[in-house]
């Protein structure tokens, strides 16, 4: 053996078991039709073109899936004192779309310089295309009404 020379271990038939070459993965006995295997490129182009149809499809399904839901619509239709220390707002949340779907709605209650008070996220429950629902959240920790209250659903 030389300095140049590597030692590789053999390789044997993916089918029966005989020593095959290095570059083989079949034997001439299994390999009847003397057909050329497949390369490891060609193994691994396979798996990146699946995985690429695989995520497309994905993402085809997804958007499918939200066709028609919302946008949401909201406005606050009243604020009145909650126990033991916050406020009720009362917001109605509109569907605008043709299926149902909940809303991510964020409550901002401010001062009267515009200055953010506190805020409260939500999720409401479903809500069917085209209807309108009508909610209550507590702001806890406002100790006077806020001089206005902003409502935006997504």
């Amino acid at each position: 053996m030389t300095a140049t020379s590597t030692s590789r271990e053999p390789r044997n038939c993916i089918k029966c078991g005989r020593e095959v070459g290095p570059d083989e993965t079949i034997c001439e006995v299994c390999n009847h039709a003397g057909m050329a295997t497949p390369s490891a490129s060609q193994y691994h182009g396979t798996v990146v073109v699946a995985i690429v149809l695989a995520v497309a499809a994905l993402g085809i399904a997804a958007s499918l899936s939200l066709r028609g839901v919302g946008p949401y619509g909201a406005q606050v239709l009243h604020v009145e004192p909650a126990e033991p220390a916050g406020f009720a707002i009362t917001y109605a949340v509109t569907n605008e779309g043709t299926k149902p779907g909940r809303a991510k709605c964020q409550l901002v209650a401010l001062d009267a310089d515009g200055q953010q008070l506190r805020t409260r996220g939500t999720v409401t429950s479903q809500i069917a295309g085209g209807a309108t629902a009508e909610l209550t959240e507590t702001v806890p920790g406002l100790q006077e009404e806020p001089a206005s209250v902003s409502v935006s659903c997504s």
